[in-house]
């Protein structure tokens, strides 16, 4: 049978108005405290409280009985009752708290003891002290001892000795602690309480049951445990709060990336355009003048060669041509005498005709020039003076059409030239970055070894002292297969800077002190790890495709060890038997780092010139070579597509030029008109061939005479083009020579020379020594718009540039990585900043959010909702618990109670188990990797989440409901007959019953949830292993029968009732206890007195027989009794 306890005695020191020492014995049938108001009954009742109960369940003075001793000074409080507060006084108009122990030191102590069934008791004492002027904040001190302890002694020593509490260890005291809790803890161990927080709670209820409320909320708050789904709440939303973190933290990068765009390939274009601009913007006219005249220097001594040689062979042919015309001459003097004596009537008309047939030649070539040009354009040729005037509209008309169309299309050829220029650039850094790899015979990239010759130039090493990982280790010529794998999985590692333990501390304090422009990884190599013998690699490893390709360098073991523990992923043939495997890879580069991560990172295409793993750097320069080939058939189509769009504005501007050229050189139909010129000259040729018919031998000799006058002008014009070409070229000679005596152009550097060599062969008008403007003019025309170009080209660069930095310090104010106004500067931080969240800030942020995505949130959610179904299953067994101490005990005459819990559907509940189920079902896509999946559990966790942690009155009513399984039932209890088992009534809510009725079926429903909550967990029934139930001003409203039956159920669950109440109550409570403890108080009546109370315990037939002598002598009955 479970041992039962029972309050047996009570002890207090200095507490409240009991000053002194006062111990008051308790019988286990319960007693009855009885008074005058105010005389310091419910004091007792708090001194109880404070041995047994925590802080927070004590309800000091319960009834809320305002004339109590103290109550004037306000809420009762530790520390009131520690000095004694009993009143206030007016003073001058002020009012002051008085006390009995003063505003000194102040000490006191309460003990309680229980005995059990076999006789073997313990005993908790409460110390409090105050100090000084110390209102409150009192000291405390808790200890436990076996046996019925008397305390008087001991305190007062205790107290003595300054608060020592060395004395309790001694007189059978075993327990000392400054821990309420913990004092707490042992006693109800010892005394077989649970740590139940319901009944903690109705034990301080109990001190009045009108303080219970209704019986749903009474059954809820107090009958049943809060469920441990409502206690873990805050630790699953810990759980969960790091997936939201982590989302935010991806977001964050995620932004910050796509602002960042293509930041490096942007600075890279930028920078190049500057170096080329910083170039040409040293070209000026002065410059290009001296260009052009160092040209014409140096081609001046070849021309006057040339020269030379022309002049003689002009002077051998103008002698042959002077000769030949004499002969011509003699010739035609004889003809022109046998012509004289002719007919001079012939003479004018033959000039006529001469006249006519030479306008008709000339119209004739015009109007074949004129078809020409007309047929070009693929036009009619024109008929009339109409149809030429109509065509000649026709041609303006389509020379605008054409000149427009060439305006719009100017864009598109910006455009391509912008194209072609951004791919010369790109041919130009690949033929940079292979004569760079040329020159330094290494395949890392540059920045690394930037960063490197910084750091050994400031401690003074050899960069051979300080390797890459990369540059200790190759790929095995028998496993490119892995390439793909090594390059992606272990390209981070292989950028590790190895530093010797010599050099570490050197190398920490100048990075740390110095801006690097880039991520460097430093690995720190101990001594001894220095000169080690490399260890070999797990061939199956990814590592294992790796070999050391210096064994003897000191690092090199660091090197394979480095790698060896981030390359230990097995390698595999296909993803399907990942499973078997803690770390795997395939040769695409997928690779599983725990049960529920694998990465493949594809962001960038992996060429064989990126390759890390290259001991042989010929093969890097190999690499590089087609990468340059590739660049230069770029940029080669990109000028074709630039050339044909160009070609194709030219042409249009031609055949506008050629439409208004039409216009332009045949202004009038006369100048076209063949049939009207050719009518005119056979007239007259006609009139000449009838005078002819009249002389027949003058026409042989007119056409000798004319075949020598033809040859005679004929060499007088080749002898005068003689004359003028050898004046020409005699005069050309003379100037070429006077020219380079003269010229002493300005020094041109070799860059600049260069460059302007590269535009002079872009120039379409050619160099002419003596006149060299237009070329001139062509070439700087040329520059300046390359220049306009390059700083259109550059404005936009920069204009991008700004926009992206710009963008991201306004939406990212915290994160700027640099904020001076150095904008080179800025631009290679940002640079820096992109690397640095491609290559490790959105890794591992994505790898955190999977991680918490498909284990951590996941597991907190399904342990919640688990543990809610569990603690929901758990209420039928509380129930039926209660119900075996309800059943033992009438309620009424013959009837009986038995609680009822009826299920009840929420909406909180079927929409939290729906998404729990959404979420369970959804754990394997996601681990898989499916974005989708991700997507959805991210926000079916995140508005779970929110809602849970949210502090608007309708998500916690939802969470309430979800999460408090006590709100999954409707509460009442049933009346039943006994004898017949019929119900009877059902009590739905104790607030429609009376006053009366509402305590009783409320003292019930106490007994009940008490005895289920202070019974043994192993006991067949709910008999109390605590016995003491506290009730103050007990049935103030209770008819006496309803009271009696409470009072009855109270006794009949096992309770030791301790009751306080005014002495009319006394009949009713009377047969339910053994003992009255009368207390009362002595008045303040003089202005220095001080009010005491004292304590008497009386048998119920001494109470009894002092009850009579109170009726007969009124005048000795207490004021307010």
């Amino acid at each position: 049978m479970t041992e039962q306890f029972h309050l047996s005695r009570l002890q207090v020191i200095n507490w409240g108005v009991f000053d002194g020492y006062h111990s008051i014995p308790f019988s286990s049938g319960g007693a009855l405290i009885a008074g005058a108001s105010g005389s310091g009954k419910s004091s007792l009742l708090d001194a109880i409280s404070l041995g047994f109960l925590p802080f927070n369940r004590r309800n000091f003075n319960a009834s809320g009985d305002n004339t109590a001793a103290g109550s004037s000074a306000g809420r009762r409080t530790v520390d009131k009752y520690v000095r004694g507060a009993w009143g206030q006084r007016s003073d001058g108009g002020s009012s002051r708290v008085m006390y009995l122990r003063g505003d000194g030191t102040a000490w006191s102590a309460v003990a309680v003891t229980y005995t059990g069934d076999t006789g073997r008791s313990v005993t908790g004492l409460v110390l409090k002290w105050l100090t000084g002027e110390s209102r409150n904040d009192s000291s405390s001190r808790f200890v436990l001892g076996d046996g019925d302890l008397d305390i008087e002694d001991i305190c007062n020593r205790w107290a003595a000795g300054r608060f020592d509490t060395g004395v309790f260890k001694e007189g059978g005291w075993r327990f000392t602690t400054k821990v309420e809790s913990q004092y707490l803890a042992q006693l109800y161990a010892t005394i077989g309480i649970r740590a139940s927080d319901a009944a903690q709670q109705l034990l301080g209820k109990a001190k009045s049951l009108k303080s219970v409320g209704g019986l749903e909320q009474f059954v809820r708050e107090f009958m049943l445990d809060e469920p441990d789904s409502l206690a873990r709440l805050p630790e699953a939303l810990k759980q969960i709060d790091p997936l939201v973190e982590a989302r935010e933290l991806l977001a964050v990068a995620q932004r910050k990336r796509k602002i960042l765009g293509d930041i490096e390939a942007i600075q890279h274009r930028y920078a190049s355009e500057s170096s080329d601009l910083g170039i040409i913007d040293l070209v000026d006219a002065p410059m290009v003048r001296a260009f052009t005249d160092h040209v014409r220097v140096a081609q001046c001594p070849a021309h006057i060669a040339e020269l030379d040689t022309a002049i003689d062979q002009l002077d051998n042919e103008d002698e042959d041509v002077t000769r030949a015309l004499n002969l011509a001459k003699a010739e035609a003097d004889s003809i022109n005498a046998q012509i004289s004596g002719s007919s001079a009537s012939i003479g004018p008309l033959q000039s006529q005709v001469a006249a006519a047939e030479t306008e008709a030649e000339q119209v004739s070539r015009r109007r074949s020039a004129y078809e020409d040009l007309v047929l070009a354009q693929g036009l009619e040729v024109p008929g009339s003076a109409e149809e030429f005037w109509n065509l000649r509209e026709e041609l303006l008309t389509k020379a605008a059409e054409l000149l427009a169309r060439v305006e719009r299309n100017r864009e598109a050829s910006t455009d391509a030239e912008y194209a072609q220029k951004a791919a010369r650039i790109a041919r130009d850094d690949a033929a940079k970055e292979l004569r760079r790899v040329e020159q330094v015979g290494s395949a890392l990239p540059e920045f690394a070894l930037t960063m490197r010759d910084q750091v050994c130039a400031a401690i003074g090493v050899d960069a051979s002292a300080l390797p890459y990982v990369a540059e200790l280790m190759d790929l095995r010529a028998d496993q490119t297969r892995w390439r793909v794998a090594v390059e992606k999985v272990l390209r981070g590692v292989g950028l590790r800077l190895l530093v010797p333990d010599e050099h570490w501390a050197a190398v920490l304090r100048f990075v740390n002190e110095t801006n690097m422009r880039g991520r460097l990884a430093l690995h720190h190599v101990r001594v001894r790890s220095l000169g080690a013998e490399p260890p070999p690699l797990e061939p199956n490893t990814l590592a294992g495709k790796l070999f050391v390709v210096d064994p003897a360098h000191p690092c090199a073991a660091e090197a394979a060890d480095v790698v060896a523990a981030a390359g230990d992923h097995l390698c595999v043939d296909t993803p399907d038997v990942f499973a078997r495997f803690r770390r795997a890879v395939t040769d695409t580069g997928l690779y599983k780092d725990s049960d529920r991560l694998a990465v493949k990172d594809d962001r960038r295409p992996l060429k064989q010139s990126d390759y890390l793993y290259q001991g042989d750097v010929s093969a890097k320069i190999n690499a590089l070579t087609v990468d340059l080939a590739a660049a230069e058939d770029a940029y080669q189509r990109a000028r074709r597509a630039a050339d044909d769009i160009a070609a194709q504005r030219q042409q249009w501007r031609d055949r506008a030029t050629a439409a208004k050229a039409i216009c332009d050189q045949y202004p009038q139909w006369s100048q076209i008109d063949s049939e009207t010129a050719d009518g005119h000259a056979d007239r007259l040729r006609e009139q000449y061939e009838l005078l002819l018919a009249e002389h027949p031998d003058i026409e042989a000799l007119n056409a000798r005479a004319d075949e020598c006058w033809e040859q005679i002008q004929k060499l007088m014009t080749r002898r005068g083009a003689i004359h003028t070409r050898r004046e020409d070229l005699d005069t050309r000679r003379t100037r070429l020579l006077e020219l380079s005596e003269r010229l002493s152009p300005a020094f041109v550097s070799e860059p600049l020379t260069d460059l302007l060599r590269r535009y002079t062969a872009m120039v379409p008008v050619s160099l002419e020594l003596l006149e060299p403007e237009p070329h001139r003019e062509a070439l700087f025309g040329a520059i300046k718009r390359e220049r306009e170009q390059l700083r259109e080209s550059r404005r936009r660069s920069y204009d991008e540039l700004a926009r992206i930095l710009n963008t991201f310090d306004t939406t990212f104010p915290d994160a700027i990585p640099n904020d001076s106004s150095n904008f080179d500067e800025r631009v290679h931080d940002y640079v820096a900043l992109c690397r640095h969240i491609d290559e490790r800030e959105l890794p591992e942020a994505y790898e955190r959010m999977m991680r918490l995505v498909t284990e951590q949130a996941p597991d907190a959610i399904l342990t919640l909702h688990r543990v809610a179904e569990q603690e929901a299953r758990r209420i039928s067994d509380q129930i039926d618990r209660v119900n075996t101490g309800l059943g033992a005990v009438e309620f009424n005459s013959g009837t009986r109670l038995t609680l009822r819990a009826t299920p009840r559907a929420l909406a909180a509940v079927s929409e939290l188990t729906e998404i729990v189920r959404a979420i369970s079902r959804r754990i394997a896509e996601v681990g898989l990797g499916d974005k989708q999946a991700i997507l959805d559990q991210y926000a079916d966790i995140l508005r779970l989440r929110n809602r849970l942690a949210s502090t608007a009155p309708e998500d916690r009513a939802w969470t309430r409901d979800a999460l408090d399984v006590r709100n999954r039932f409707t509460f009442d209890c049933a009346e039943w007959d006994i004898a017949s088992e019929e119900l009877i009534r059902t009590h739905s809510n104790a607030g429609d019953n009376s006053g009366g009725e509402q305590e009783k079926l409320m003292a019930f429903c106490l007994a009940g949830a008490l005895s289920f909550n202070l019974a043994a967990p192993d006991s067949s029934d709910n008999t109390p292993v605590f016995a003491q139930l506290m009730l103050d001003e007990a049935f103030s409203k209770s008819d006496p029968q309803f009271a009696q039956q409470a009072l009855q159920a109270f006794r009949k669950f096992g309770f030791q009732l301790v009751i306080v109440a005014t002495v009319q109550n006394a009949t009713t409570i009377q047969p339910y206890i053994d003992s009255v403890v009368m207390v009362s108080k002595t008045e303040a009546t003089g202005r220095n007195a001080r009010p005491v109370a004292t304590v008497a315990t009386r048998s119920i037939a001494e109470f009894g027989e002092l009850r009579r002598e109170m009726s007969v002598t009124a005048a000795r009955v207490p004021a307010g009794v």
